[in-house]
Order: structure tokens, then C-alpha cells, then sequence
């Protein structure tokens, strides 16, 4: 059994913030569902599982109703059924677009907030139970789970769909917890509401699919976009593989300014700094048309005052296009380098400066053990406490803080005091 999982759609949406030559219908959101379709249809799957918010709201129904009829006769001609239910941002508008659509096919599941059942039927034999929930309005305080009492599958492979907000105490968008979902008697969940792709799996549970959104939409949603493509197997295995679709990425670069002491070797920084991510990216994504750059600019430079004044004019003339057509483009920079400080001469004046630059000292040297060790405990004894928090009991376990950590974070943490007291000395 193959499925096809697609998270938040959007269909009537468009990525933001590109430059003119790119803000057209193939970087649409509508144009990323005929993608998924295309997939579908080329990795001859037997469902696509669609997670809730396929449109914005009411306003979009016209917007919408075109493509999603377009694409869901292709998966109709191919015999492919479609499962869906309804998020959020379309609660009350999927219901019209499926009753409108009329599709044997398309199945709009747990309308009003009741858990629905439909199986997938083969040669007679049942061979997916899909269970689905949607939401009745906008804003859900209670679990969905509280309500959910599936029938025996009868050996038959079941998958859940369901949109929510995932380890979010207090959410208003149906909160969920994972140990709560990997508990439950399916095979494989499948999850909307959340645009960034995840996949939370581990052994003796079913996995939990955040597919994302096919489409890159924002700034903000950085990372690959696309589809999951789940196969279960008889035994009930699943096995995922992610499918990237977004024509956009949008990146967030560190670019570390440190020993750039010309302007030209901060335009050189910046420009490099591109120039890799498109390297890197031009023959990784069939669909990729666009990096949008969000660049952040860090480290200690003498030219930390200038830098804006010497960027800020070059800036368009910091986007390239590769030679396969990719466009790479700068969204914003953020400033955040910090003023070249002679750290040995802070470090032999008897003040607060002074102090905060022999801790810095001492840590680099290896020496912050023996001459720190209280203030290194102490910071250790913190980290600790904070990772073995119940708020975070839920979340994937990293391992447990060491002295090495709680060294790295005094160390940043000093350098942004010492910053902070240079600041107030120079303001007096």
C-alpha cells in the first residue's frame, strides 16, 4: 500500500517576498498541488492523504475550486482515492468544495468534529482504514484524541488524519501530545496544521507525519517543502521517503564576518556566502526556480559600524542566477556582527569589563576549571535542571547536558555581557 501524504495546501496563496521576475503562478501554491498530483501519479500510489487547510478561507473558494477539480479527476481517471479533512484556515469551506466537487473518489472525513471511518476496498478485501477528524471552527481548545474510539481494523492497516498542534499545551488549533498519538491503535498518523516538515518515529510506535506544506510560502519557513511518500508493507511496516516540490527555499545564512577589514572583502563574504548555497542547491530539487536569502551577519570586524552603509547600496547587486537557471536572492540582511575588542587588554583592567574578559580567557585556555570551577558547577547544575524539566518530558530526548555544553553557553553568554557592559561605558 503506497500513500501520498501532503500537508497545509493554501491552494489561492503565492510565495512571498520574491522578486518580480518570480511572483507569477508557477511559484503558486495552486501550481504545487498539480506537483502533487504529478507525483502521485508517477509513483502510482493507491491513496493521497490530504491533512486540512487545502484552501485559505471562503474567499479563496473560486481560487481554489478550479485546480483542486483539475487535479482530483487526473487521481479519479487514475483510480486513486483521495482523503482529506479540514483544518483551521478551512473549516468552513472544504465542506462547500466537496459537496460542489462531488467526487466518488474524494472523501471529506470527520466533518463537525466526529471521528469518521472509511476503508479502501481492493478486489473486494478491505486494505486501509483511514480515520479522520476535522475541525467544526476555527478554534479548537480540546484534544481531538479525547473523543476518538476506533473500531477493531480487523487485521487491516489503519491511518489516521487528523489536523493539530502538536506538544502545544493550550493551543487553540486541537492540541495533541505524540505520546498520546503513538499510543493509539493505527499504523502510520498523518498530521496538518504545522508548515515545516517532520517525521517522528520510534520503535513499537506508529510514526507521526508532519508533511508540511508542498509550497514555501514565507521567510519564515525555511527547510526543504514537498510531500512524504509512505509504502506499508504486510507485516504493517512503514517506510517513509520525503519528496521535495517548492519552486522557493527560503534560507537563513549565518555569514561570519569576522577578519573582513575592506569593503570589498565584505562584499566578497556576502557574495561567497551565496554563491555556496547555490552550489550546493542548483541539481538537488527538480523544481527549485528560487533561494530567497534571509542573511544574517555575525562575528566580531572593525568595519561592524560600516557594514550597513557598504551593503545596504550593493544589495541588488548581491543576487545571482546559476548557470541551470536558479535564482538566488537576497530577502533581507540582519546585522548582528559586533565591534573587534582587543580581549587581552579588557582583560587587565580592574573592572567589571575586565573580570567577564578573564572568564572568556580562561575558558579558551582550558583553564576555567581550575580558576571558575563554582561558576562552571553552578552553570552545569542549570542546564541540567532545564533539560530534565516536565515541560519538555514530551519532546525527542537530547542527551543530558556536560561540562562541555555548560563551557560553550558561560562562553557566549560572557561575550554578550562583556558586549552589553562596553556599551553602557561607552554611552556614559
Amino acid at each position: 500500500m503506497k500513500l501520498l501524504c501532503a500537508g497545509d495546501l493554501h491552494i489561492g496563496r503565492r510565495s512571498s517576498k520574491l522578486p518580480d521576475s518570480l511572483d507569477g503562478p508557477a511559484h503558486s501554491c495552486a501550481a504545487a498541488w498539480d506537483a502533487v498530483v504529478e507525483t502521485a501519479l508517477a509513483e502510482r500510489v493507491d491513496v493521497v492523504a490530504l491533512s486540512g487547510d487545502l484552501v485559505d478561507q471562503a474567499n479563496r473558494f473560486f481560487e481554489a475550486i478550479g485546480p483542486l477539480e483539475r487535479g482530483l479527476r487526473r487521481l479519479l481517471a487514475a483510480g486513486i482515492d483521495t482523503f482529506a479533512v479540514a483544518g483551521n484556515h478551512d473549516h468552513h469551506v472544504l465542506p462547500q468544495l466537496a459537496e460542489t466537487l462531488a467526487s466518488e473518489r474524494f472523501h471529506l472525513l470527520g466533518h463537525d468534529g466526529r471521528w469518521e471511518r472509511r476503508t479502501v476496498e481492493r478486489d473486494g478485501r478491505p486494505t486501509l482504514h483511514v480515520d479522520g477528524w476535522s475541525f467544526p471552527s476555527e478554534h479548537v481548545a480540546e484534544n481531538p484524541l479525547d473523543t476518538y474510539d476506533p473500531p477493531p481494523a480487523g487485521g487491516t492497516p489503519v491511518l489516521g488524519l487528523l489536523h493539530a498542534d502538536l506538544d502545544q499545551p493550550g493551543s487553540q488549533y486541537g492540541p495533541v501530545t505524540l505520546s498520546d498519538l503513538q499510543r493509539q491503535p493505527v499504523t502510520l498518523w498523518l498530521l496538518g496544521h504545522i508548515h515545516a516538515g517532520a517525521i517522528y518515529a520510534r520503535e513499537g510506535a506508529p510514526p507521526v507525519i508532519y508533511p508540511g506544506s508542498p509550497q514555501a510560502m514565507d521567510p519564515g519557513e525555511t527547510g526543504v517543502h514537498g510531500v512524504v511518500l509512505a509504502e506499508i508493507d504486510p507485516s504493517g511496516r512503514v517506510t517513509t521517503r520525503r519528496i521535495p516540490l517548492s519552486s522557493v527555499c527560503y534560507l537563513a545564512l549565518d555569514v561570519d564576518m569576522r577578519d573582513v577589514e575592506t569593503d570589498d572583502d565584505a562584499r566578497d563574504r556576502v557574495y561567497g556566502a551565496l554563491r555556496e548555497a547555490v552550489e550546493r542547491d542548483e541539481h538537488r530539487y527538480e523544481r527549485l526556480a528560487c533561494l530567497s536569502c534571509r542573511l544574517t551577519l555575525t562575528g566580531r570586524t572593525p568595519l561592524h559600524g560600516r557594514l550597513r552603509q557598504i551593503l545596504g547600496a550593493a544589495e541588488e547587486d548581491l543576487n545571482l542566477t546559476a548557470p541551470s537557471g536558479l535564482e538566488a536572492v537576497v530577502e533581507r540582511i540582519d546585522y548582528q556582527t559586533r565591534p573587534a575588542l582587543d580581549l587581552e587588554q579588557l582583560a587587565a583592567r580592574n573592572d567589571p569589563p575586565g573580570e567577564v574578559a578573564r572568564v572568556i580567557q580562561a575558558i579558551e585556555a582550558g583553564e576555567a576549571r581550575e580558576q571558575y570551577g563554582e561558576l562552571v558547577d553552578g552553570t552545569l547544575r542549570q542546564l541540567r535542571s532545564i533539560h530534565r524539566s516536565r515541560f519538555f518530558q514530551d519532546l525527542p530526548a537530547d542527551a543530558e547536558p556536560d561540562e562541555a555544553d555548560a563551557l560553550g553557553f558561560l562562553q557566549a553568554e560572557a561575550w554578550s555581557l562583556l558586549d552589553a557592559l562596553i556599551a553602557q561605558k561607552e554611552a556614559v
